[in-house]
């Protein structure tokens, strides 16, 4: 006879906080643990998920196929042995076992006793991928989260807005979850802009008194124009600390114009669909720590995934070291960053770092010879005060046959169309020419010109590159 799966009995909370300590716990154990310490820790984790993969045949398959055998892989040490996948690996898998693929659970059964979630990532066109989420797996996710937040200042007094949607994603409910069950801050989850307008999130913000926001940082710079514009004191409002997602800025300007804006800090980390906030800044902001017992890093080489020494830029390879369903073991997540040794920090902790994010190298484009990344056109785009920071790169094929040619245009959205275009395109394609090494033409638009491509402030994520080619 079917009974009620309630979610309380899902989890043993108390061996959960023992085994991933939420903030309280974890800075003082996981968070000071010595370099062997954390080692045996993730030997240990590593170890009970590769036995666990072999049982799906995604990995099974991959592995016999690179000559493993179960009992091959006897420790950490044995882990680049293992074949590496990538988004296009798990895209044949659900081709191969519709709906959910070879490397997660189909059978009715255990989606009736799992307490699960379906949440997704990707799918631009066609279905978007499924990951399952067990309970324990998104409370998990959100007390990396809830680290990540205490790290850089959230407390429970504060009301932390929340501008990513909760929906089939899943970074809107990790920080909820965070922020909710493993602070006790005020969550206010007003959405993206396609939900809540940008003109209504800073009326919510200074009526119900938001204290610290959730963000990216293209959407914080549109919710600056929308205060410019409309006569909003940004200053005004309550804001104690900003958690967000940077993205690329070597220089710091980026950082330093939206702190200026915001007049409070703005604080970055790093995160993915599958493994969650991998890593996160401090108040120190020297770095982002990584949660050592929840994941553990490679940094490779782009075409051989020979790995690279400390501090080199590459693609980074995840291990989940607590993901049982599905699997998560050497997912090349093609985000380019650098890893960092293990030290104590001004904050206390002593970890691992990651730099901050680089670009993806599924986006790069091959032009004349030279590699160009579209969010590497960031930089030269946002310091110059004649564009509001809003581009898309477009790339197209132009010319026939053996004369057929890529062509790449990056759109640039003036700051106001008092901005006089000729002499704008020619500073930024100069600027361009410097950061890429190589030559791309610039179109320059209107403002909000951009935002149909981009979706900005529309959904979670920001498109740069706009692929014509296929």
């Amino acid at each position: 006879m079917d009974r009620p799966n309630y979610h309380w009995q899902a989890i043993d909370w108390q061996q959960l906080t023992q085994d991933y300590p939420p903030p309280g716990l974890f800075e003082t154990s996981v968070g000071q643990m010595s370099e062997g310490e954390i080692r045996a820790l993730q030997n240990t984790r590593f170890l009970a998920r590769v036995a666990e993969a072999w049982q799906y045949p995604f990995y099974r398959d991959r592995w016999q196929a690179a000559g493993l055998e179960p009992g091959d892989i006897r420790s950490l040490d044995d882990i680049e042995k293992i074949p590496t996948f990538n988004s296009d690996d798990l895209k044949a898998a659900f081709e191969r076992a519709p709906p959910f693929g070879d490397h997660q659970p189909g059978d009715p059964a255990y989606f009736r006793d799992a307490h699960l979630r379906i949440l997704t990532s990707g799918g631009t066109t066609g279905l978007p991928r499924v990951t399952l989420f067990d309970a324990q797996t998104l409370e998990i996710q959100g007390i990396q989260s809830a680290r990540a937040f205490w790290a850089q200042g959230l407390r429970p007094s504060d009301i932390l807005q929340i501008t990513y949607t909760n929906s089939l994603a899943n970074a809107a409910w990790c920080t909820l979850n965070g922020a909710f069950n493993w602070i006790g801050a005020t969550p206010m989850t007003t959405g993206a802009g396609i939900v809540t307008s940008s003109e209504r999130q800073l009326q919510y913000a200074k009526a119900w008194g938001t204290t610290a926001w959730f963000t990216r940082a293209e959407y914080l710079a549109r919710l600056v124009e929308v205060a410019r514009d409309s006569g909003f004191d940004l200053h005004g409002l309550k804001t104690r600390q900003i958690h967000s997602h940077i993205g690329p800025d070597a220089g710091g300007l980026r950082r330093k114009a939206l702190e200026e804006a915001w007049n409070a800090p703005v604080y970055d980390n790093y995160g993915t669909h599958e493994i969650g906030a991998v890593a996160f800044e401090c108040r120190e902001k020297a770095g982002l720590h990584i949660s050592e017992d929840m994941v553990h890093i490679q940094i490779v080489d782009l075409e051989s995934e020979a790995p690279l020494p400390d501090g080199q830029v590459g693609n980074l390879i995840a291990t989940s070291l607590y993901r049982s369903v599905p699997p998560i073991i050497r997912f090349n997540m093609r985000d380019q960053l650098a890893l960092y040794p293990r030290e104590t920090c001004g904050c206390g902790l002593c970890t691992r770092k990651l730099s901050g994010f680089h670009g993806r190298s599924d986006e790069m484009v091959k032009l004349r010879g030279t590699n160009v990344y579209p969010l590497a056109c960031m930089e030269a785009v946002t310091r110059n005060p004649g564009t509001n920071g809003e581009y898309i790169c477009i790339v197209s094929h132009e010319g026939e046959g053996l004369a057929q040619r890529e062509k790449f245009v990056v759109q640039v959205e003036r700051s106001a169309a008092s901005v006089a275009p000729e002499p704008l395109r020619t500073e930024l394609e100069a600027a361009l020419h410097r950061d890429l090494g190589v030559k791309v033409d610039v179109e320059i638009v209107d403002p909000g010109a951009t935002a149909p491509h981009t979706g900005l402030g529309l959904q979670n994520k920001t498109k740069r590159l706009l692929d014509l080619r296929r």
